[in-house]
């Protein structure tokens, strides 16, 4: 009976003690709905409210301009000697005197290698007097002659030796010319092969020397310009040497046809170089100005900003006064006063909006870059500051340039 009665009065106890629970998971559901409908108006108070509108940014600008720009045909080329070789020795001999120095600068006809002729100029002072003992026996024959003491053969023999002999001191005397090697036009010599003493073989090389002023240009251009590019067109040539400095000449000559293999046709141009820049064999980028003239729109080349999607343009249009902004009401506008905003009107500087427009961008000469179709002439554009701009952004304009922002370099520990 005992057992009964505790049994029952446990039964009672876990009965108020799972009721207790229940009812602590329900008050705690209530309180839970109750703060998520608070958060949710009080959220959707805020977001009701727009956020304050950016601070203008400060950028630079330009206006697009017309110019009136001449057709361009952009080639590749080399520079090439007017005269260039290698000069050698025609023939054998040691080396006795060497008159230059390498890369000097030397005129037509003066002396290069002294070949030893010590030999020749013996064999030649011989036959010098073989010739004149044949030239005496020649007059003593022909007086014989006369007299008919000899017959003619003998005087035609005579003749003929005195000739020959002749013949061979001229010949001597060539062959000790040949062996002083002289410049055969002026130009500047490169590094000399030959040193004292040493013994040439005919052929052998002495010395390059090149002729490079004036210097020719060659290059090719497709055959669709062949009507329209000759002689005397004015050219400009850029070398990575001198990548800030254009050099200029004027084509001399164009090839009478075109490869049939590229469709191309060789043409050559002549460039003073009176200051010796210019070296054969410089690889050089090659500009033809065609005679044509066009009207072209042009900006900064600062101003297009290039990316896969499309080139752009910041386009700077004028907000008027007391217009409200996209977005912004005018009721609410009067709460929020921006501080960049109020300290640019203080100061008198006019903020100004922003439009994004996309460009076709052109031929790019020097800084400035054609704009073909987006822009006209007289619109005013951002050259820089872009990085900060969106569509529609206020700027104020400033007269210095405005740098990029960049991350500042981590420091080390």
């Amino acid at each position: 009976m005992a057992q009964r009665l505790a049994h029952e009065k446990e039964s009672v106890f876990g009965g108020v003690f799972r009721w207790r629970i229940l009812a602590g998971f329900a008050v705690l559901a209530v309180l839970a709905l109750v703060g998520y409908w608070i958060w949710s108006r009080m959220a959707g108070e805020r977001g009701s409210e727009e956020p304050p509108e950016m601070p203008p940014v400060t950028v630079t600008a330009a206006r697009a301009e017309v110019e009136v720009w001449r057709t361009e045909l952009d080639a590749i080329g080399h520079l090439g000697a007017v005269q260039g070789v290698q000069v050698t020795t025609e023939v054998a001999g040691m080396v006795e005197a060497i008159g230059f120095e390498s890369g000097a600068e030397v005129e037509q006809g003066s002396t290069l290698v002294q070949l030893n002729t010590d030999i020749d100029r013996a064999r030649l002072a011989r036959l010098e007097a073989e010739a004149e003992q044949a030239r005496r026996d020649l007059a003593r024959i022909r007086e014989l002659a006369q007299r008919r003491f000899v017959s003619e053969s003998e005087r035609e023999q005579a003749a003929t030796r005195v000739e020959t002999l002749e013949a061979q001191v001229r010949e001597q005397r060539v062959l000790i010319g040949k062996k002083r090697i002289e410049a055969p036009f002026s130009g500047v010599l490169g590094l000399r092969y030959v040193n004292l003493g040493q013994y040439l073989e005919p052929g052998q090389a002495v010395v390059d020397l090149q002729s490079i002023a004036p210097i020719y240009a060659d290059f090719t251009l497709p055959a669709r310009h062949y009507g329209v590019v000759g002689p005397g067109l004015p050219i400009r040539v850029q070398v990575d040497a001198y990548p800030d400095r254009p050099f200029e000449g004027e084509i001399s000559a164009v090839s009478p046809g075109v490869e049939q293999e590229t469709h191309n046709f060789n043409v050559r141009a002549t460039l003073p170089n009176s200051d010796r820049l210019l070296r054969p064999g410089m690889f050089a980028d090659v500009i033809v100005t065609l005679p044509d003239r066009r009207r072209v729109v042009t900006v900064p080349a600062t101003a297009v900003s290039y990316s896969p999607y499309g080139d752009v343009v910041f386009l700077i249009r004028e907000e008027e006064d007391g217009a409200t902004p996209p977005g912004d009401h005018a009721g609410r506008r009067e709460n929020r006063v921006d501080p960049a905003t109020s300290s640019a009107s203080a100061s008198g500087q006019r903020i100004y909006r922003v439009q994004r427009v996309f460009v076709t961008a052109g031929e790019r000469r020097g800084i400035r870059v054609e704009i073909r179709k987006g822009i006209e002439p007289g619109d005013r554009v951002v050259t820089s500051g872009q990085l900060k701009l969106s569509d529609g952004a206020r700027v104020l304009i400033s007269d210095e340039d405005v740098l990029p922002e960049v991350d500042p370099i981590p420091k080390g520990p």
